[in-house]
């Protein structure tokens, strides 16, 4: 009776109890599922981690993982967690450093086990009898758990350029500098509202405006292609022999363009009989001088926004352009390649049309890879010759460079990225080892013993990890999780330790090594993947107390990079002003750092001194005076570090507010007066860029339009009669404040897409 009883009490009860239902299989991949995003289940990967580069750690979980104590049981090991890994999008190459070898790393970070290690910990919550409850019977705690192991990634947001209106734009992406402003609000209102109350930078713009128009139509537009014209544009020996010997010091320690002793041959025969020189010849050293002509000048006057400097070596660089385009696309020889090469050098150093920069780049990539630069010349067999074949790989790790690093700059894939290339990186040879009549078995280095293209053969070595980082950076789908960023620094790191220090130097007075020059450059073209990487990341650090490291890193890339650039202009070298733009964009993310920083009283990991923080903002901005006065132009960059400082040192002394926004803006004025201050007269200017021969060239009909006795003489020739206004502080239309760009001023180009 009493079971019977028992279970008529019991029957009311019964259905209360939960069914027991067979939880669902898995079918996401175990990335997927982890992010909680939906997965199309394609097999070997699905396409979203395809698509993410993370192909090699989607997986699918078949069944559950046994017990820890299953496991000490069986013996058997249970699976783990995928670990994830960065994978390049470049496959491997010979004779390059492939990134499998960072996924065997042993000093690769810790990775947190899967949690079905740890089932058997349940039953101290109350698991059944037997021990086996899993984490599959409580679905509600390993998502609890899951999510506090794996926190929540912030959420990117886009902040890119996209300037002008209808077909003429142009777009900036993640890697641009001036992208970090997109993410710097407060700046951009702090610099619109200084523009807004200081009406005293629109008129110096628009009156070197006024001059840049009135020097387009007094030059000469006529170009030399001829053998004797070309002639014509050389300038005396003296000057000649310096900018060549501040080439070969300087770039030539970096990008192997020339053959020195081969090219000091014919430079000899053209000081003796400049008749007898060869067109080609005589175009290369053009654009080697138009590389170095806005440093060498020592007459520190402009025309216009231009220093004479740069208007002399614009001038070579279109002549070369123009002889360029006339020869003939079948019979290609050395000379053709090391123009084009240099082209793109001398464009970088005289900002000649910077907006086309990219694509430039790209184009001698693609032109390279057209004549089979990427293949490397061995297989040609005996078609070519040792000597040959070693200048084809300098030729094409220059090219490689010269567009990875424009790619960098624009903010936009490199052109590398869906290549594969076999090409070798340069033998181990100085150029008094390597003759035309040279062969492969004459090649004898002694080990140890550092030659002077040690730079590109270093460069190769992170070429892969550096074009894989451009491409997921500028990527517009892919979403790296802090995984992934922790595993790229690393990478970064073991990079970096690899270079050389400059104790590494031998006494041998014959080992040409790394020149300090070169070695900045190794440094920076990776360091500055650090501050790309980790600045997404730095900006939640208070949200998210994970990524505070992250603010470190940060801190010290962009410190570093400025200390490195200071210290070579110190030391007397400004090429890299020039070249490079890493210490604006340090200077951004110190400001940025500084700015979010500021609200934080203690920092554990960094602590904050603003002084510092200002100190290394204010050499950034010397070194952009610098380039001013090498270039006349550049003054966006200025006026953008110029409010920065304004803006952090408001943060501190919000009664000086207006004074300092006073003092930013007169930061930017005076560089435009003192452009204004030493402008060369057109006569004078015509004298020193074209020779009186070249000068005497029939004048266009515009010229002659511009120039007609119903118009004013040029020199005295106001706003209104070039096409300005003159400035009207009343109107409140932001577009007649600055002549060029006005978005560059007023950042209504960024876009910000959360």
């Amino acid at each position: 009776m009493l079971p019977n009883n028992s279970q008529r009490m019991s029957e009311p009860t019964a259905p209360r109890r939960p069914i027991a239902r067979r939880k669902r299989r898995p079918l996401s991949c175990s990335l997927c599922r982890r992010r909680k995003l939906a997965c199309d289940r394609e097999y070997p990967s699905c396409s979203r981690c395809r698509k993410t580069g993370n192909s090699d750690s989607c997986s699918y979980e078949d069944a559950p993982a046994p017990s820890r104590n299953s496991q000490r049981r069986s013996g058997v090991p249970g699976e783990t967690r995928p670990v994830l890994t960065a994978t390049p999008v470049l496959g491997n190459t010979t004779s390059s450093a492939s990134l499998d070898g960072y996924r065997t790393n042993d000093n690769t970070r810790p990775i947190v086990q899967d949690l079905t290690e740890h089932a058997g910990t349940w039953q101290l919550i109350g698991g059944g009898v037997d021990g086996a409850t899993t984490v599959k019977d409580r679905p509600a705690i390993k998502a609890d758990v899951t999510e506090l192991t794996y926190p929540p990634e912030p959420m990117s947001t886009e902040a890119v350029i996209f300037r002008g209106k209808n077909y003429k734009t142009q777009y900036y992406g993640s890697t641009n500098p001036t992208s970090l402003i997109g993410h710097f609000p407060e700046l951009r209102s702090y610099m619109k509202e200084t523009i807004k109350h200081h009406a005293s930078l629109p008129g110096v713009q628009k009156e070197l405006k006024a001059l840049d128009t009135k020097w387009k139509y007094e030059k000469p537009n006529n170009l030399a292609v001829k053998t004797a014209d070309l002639l014509l544009l050389l300038p005396d020996q003296k000057q000649m022999d310096a900018a060549i010997r501040l080439y070969f010091e300087t770039f030539e320690t970096m990008y192997r363009i020339v053959h020195r002793p081969t090219f000091m041959e014919e430079y000899d025969q053209l000081q003796k009989d400049r008749s007898a020189a060869k067109p080609g010849f005589i175009v290369l050293i053009l654009l080697i001088m138009a590389t170095v002509s806005c440093t060498t000048t020592t007459d520190r006057t402009y025309v216009g926004s231009s220093s004479l400097g740069r208007e002399r070596g614009s001038l070579w660089i279109e002549t070369a352009e123009a002889w360029l385009a006339k020869q003939s696309k079948k019979n290609i020889y050395l000379v053709i390649w090391q123009i084009r090469c240099l082209l793109v050098l001398a464009k970088q150093m005289c900002r000649y049309k910077k907006k086309r920069m990219w694509s430039v780049a790209g184009d001698l990539v693609r032109e390279g890879m057209a004549a089979g630069f990427h293949r490397d010349p061995s297989r040609l067999g005996g078609k070519i010759s040792f000597f040959d074949q070693e200048i084809r790989r300098r030729l094409w790790a220059t090219m490689t460079e010269l567009e990875l690093q424009a790619s960098v700059e624009r903010g936009l894939p490199s052109a590398l990225a869906a290549i594969q290339m076999d090409c070798a990186p340069p033998v181990d040879i100085d150029d008094e080892g390597l003759r035309p009549e040279s062969c492969s078995t004459e090649i004898q280095g002694s080990p140890g013993h550092r030659t002077s293209t040690l730079f590109l053969r270093l460069c190769r070595n992170s070429l892969d990890l550096r074009v894989s980082l451009n491409s997921r950076m500028n990527d517009l789908t892919s979403d790296l999780p802090y995984e992934d960023i922790l595993r790229y620094e690393d990478m970064i790191m073991s990079e970096l330790k690899k270079l050389p220090s400059s104790s590494d130097n031998s006494d041998d007075t014959n080992d040409k090594g790394l020149s300090q020059m070169a070695r900045v450059v190794l440094d920076l073209q990776l360091r500055q993947f650090l501050v790309l990487l980790h600045a997404p990341f730095a900006r939640k650090a208070e949200n998210n107390t994970r990524y505070t490291v992250s603010r470190m890193v940060c801190f010290n890339a962009a410190a570093s990079m400025i200390d490195q650039h200071w210290r070579l202009v110190q030391a007397g070298n400004s090429m890299l002003l020039l070249l490079r733009h890493d210490y604006f964009r340090g200077a951004l993310n110190l400001s940025h750092y500084a700015f979010i920083s500021s609200g934080i009283k203690a920092d554990i990991c960094v602590p904050i001194d603003q002084n510092a923080i200002l100190q290394y903002i204010q050499n950034a901005l010397s070194m952009l005076e610098d380039s001013i006065t090498y270039l006349g132009t550049g003054f966006t960059y200025h006026w953008y570090i110029s409010a920065a400082i304004s803006f952090l040192r408001s943060q501190s002394q919000p009664v000086k507010s207006s004074t300092l926004k006073q003092e930013a803006i007169n930061q930017v004025v005076k560089q435009y007066y003192r452009v204004l201050a030493t402008q060369e007269q057109f006569p004078g200017a015509k004298e020193k860029i074209y020779s009186s021969q070249f000068r005497q060239g029939e004048p266009c009909e515009a010229e002659c339009q511009f120039t007609s006795d119903n118009a004013l003489d040029p020199t005295e020739m106001s706003l209104d009669d070039v096409g300005f206004s003159q400035f009207d502080p009343t109107v409140q239309s932001m577009e007649q404040y600055f002549f060029g760009d006005p978005a560059a001023w007023t950042f209504d180009d960024l876009w910000e897409v959360a």
